[in-house]
């Protein structure tokens, strides 16, 4: 392995049987990785792993060459914020993004003082210092945290659902913002998401973790387009299954598996055939739920005035995820 954060078969198991890992994977300078996955897959597990709060039970962490597995928490240099951002509400902007830098003599109070300057210009927060933090929008106390996480010059940056307090309104904007400020700094970071859409804003790269297992990693379009499996083919993205009749209706060779996503579907005058039970509009284009003759149904995306419903229809597939 060759990346700045190398995690090498890192695993914990717990009494009942449970077991997260082993999970490699290798991570270069300045990269954002996103662990997604649903409730309970241990994407968390495997972020605490990394920043020291749990033990590992197999493997090894290494930063820039050096093997922190054993190292404590406080000594890895690794900046962390939390899903509820864990700010003090009785401090200031100044002294939450300050805490822990402050030092006994007059030369650290000073270098303190700087970093946290640095650290709210760097999030767009100059001039905060002494804000109280219930003053504070839920994405501005965010970017507190995540100033706190930054002053100290961590090496890696790791997030536990860092935007899942706000309203979905602020959310993709703040979300944008926080890339934006990632990759000024430059730090390599490890995020944890259950959302999908956070992930493929976010991250350069993403890590399909569930039941403890790594499924895949990539880029986003490369997990849309080229999913391992059914597994990541249907929570990556909305996705129809086929199997027997239907996948040979639309270009199955023997009894596989098609997957298809909702925009690569059509209707044509050929294909798939079934009736349209139900329509969701969602501005330019519409959802269309189609049931076919074995009564199974799927969605098509489609222009709103594409076909209605109770209507006789044919679909066709432009693409297929064979699996």
């Amino acid at each position: 392995m060759s990346g700045f954060l190398q995690i090498q078969a890192i695993e914990k198991r717990w009494r009942a049987g449970v077991t997260v890992g082993p999970i490699s994977l290798d991570i270069a300078q300045g990269e954002i990785l996103a662990l997604l996955g649903p409730s309970g897959s241990g994407k968390t597990t495997m972020l605490r792993l990394l920043a020291g709060f749990e033990t590992a039970d197999g493997g090894r962490v290494a930063v820039a060459g050096e093997d922190v597995t054993a190292v404590p928490p406080a000594q890895r240099r690794f900046g962390m914020v939390f899903q509820h951002y864990a700010l003090f509400p009785h401090l200031d902007v100044g002294e939450n993004v300050g805490f822990g830098l402050h030092g006994k003599g007059k030369g650290d109070e000073g270098r303190a003082k700087q970093k946290i300057s640095a650290a709210l210009t760097l999030v767009d927060l100059a001039g905060y210092e002494k804000r109280k933090v219930h003053e504070l929008s839920g994405g501005q106390q965010q970017r507190v945290a995540l100033a706190r996480a930054l002053a100290p010059e961590p090496r890696v940056l790791m997030l536990d659902e860092p935007l899942s307090n706000l309203d979905p309104a602020l959310r993709e904007r703040t979300r944008h913002e926080l890339r934006e400020v990632i990759k000024r700094v430059g730090i390599t970071t490890v995020f944890v998401t259950h959302e999908q859409e956070e992930a493929f804003d976010l991250g350069d790269r993403i890590a399909v973790i569930n039941q403890g297992r790594l499924e895949q990693v990539g880029a986003p379009d490369e997990l849309y387009e080229h999913p391992v499996n059914l597994f990541v083919a249907t929570f990556v993205g909305r996705a129809n299954v086929f199997r027997g009749k239907a996948a040979r209706a639309l270009g199955a060779n023997g009894t596989g598996v098609l997957v298809v996503r909702p925009e690569r579907l059509r209707f044509a005058g050929a294909g798939l055939p079934g009736v349209v039970r139900e329509r969701r509009y969602i501005g330019a284009a519409a959802f269309f739920v189609v049931e076919d003759d074995e009564h199974e149904r799927f969605e098509v995306l489609a222009e709103p005035d594409a076909a209605k419903v109770g209507e006789r229809v044919y679909v066709e597939a432009t693409r297929v995820i064979a699996l």
